[in-house]
């Protein structure tokens, strides 16, 4: 159908009752991360001048090892690779589709695209630093949600980031932004230490919940943890 065709009234109408079954049909994907692709060139410049900084400082003789958690079609890669040129980065996402788009961009040889499993992961570890930004979330499903643990539980955020934990090396880094639950409030969380963001104030725009999926509504500021 070609819904152009359509009057105004008709089309308003077709685009209401799609628009409701697509929302249905994304809370079918409970335990699953974000389902929205979206990306940007240099999205976020002074976490990334962040990490540069603490990398850098940490490990001045070392190759740096990056890995890139939801690389979407390869951007965050790819401006990783102009703040740490001499670093290895590795891109996972679960989206064929975009990994397909990021290998046909990647002209650089020490970036490198694959599908998100555990083993891929461990096989490039362990890493400097791994970034998790606007990937452990379901946006806008959660959005104005009380409790999300229908949609996106506290249990897939944990499992997730503690098998991440296990990926970094002592000192390593771990960033988070726009996430819906708070890396702290893990058990793994406990053998992190919190480092500031220069010029960030809060950890992104998506709700926040706390561990018992409820809708946490204070600030948070938290972004980068360092692993002790």
């Amino acid at each position: 159908m070609n819904i152009k065709l359509l009057p105004d009234f008709l089309k308003n109408h077709f685009q209401y009752w799609m628009n409701i079954i697509l929302k249905q049909k994304r809370t079918f994907y409970k335990d699953q991360h974000q389902l929205t692709s979206t990306t940007k060139y240099n999205r976020y410049p002074k976490i990334f001048s962040a990490m540069q900084e603490y990398v850098t400082r940490h490990w001045p003789e070392q190759e740096i090892k990056i890995l890139s958690y939801g690389c979407s079609e390869g951007e965050e890669c790819f401006s990783v690779n102009e703040y740490l040129k001499e670093s290895s980065i590795l891109g996972v996402d679960i989206n064929k589709s975009n990994l397909l788009k990021a290998k046909k961009k990647n002209d650089t040889k020490n970036i490198k695209f694959a599908e998100s499993t555990h083993s891929n992961i461990e096989t490039g570890g362990k890493y400097h630093a791994i970034l998790c930004m606007s990937v452990l979330c379901r946006w806008e499903d959660t959005k104005d949600m009380n409790n999300c643990e229908k949609i996106y539980p506290f249990r897939k955020f944990e499992e997730t980031v503690s098998f991440l934990s296990d990926q970094l090396l002592e000192n390593g880094i771990l960033i988070i932004y726009n996430s819906n639950f708070m890396f702290e409030q893990t058990e793994v969380g406990k053998e992190f230490k919190i480092l500031d963001v220069k010029g960030e104030d809060n950890s992104g725009n998506v709700h926040k919940f706390d561990k018992k999926n409820e809708r946490y509504t204070s600030s948070h500021k938290a972004i980068i943890y360092q692993k002790l």
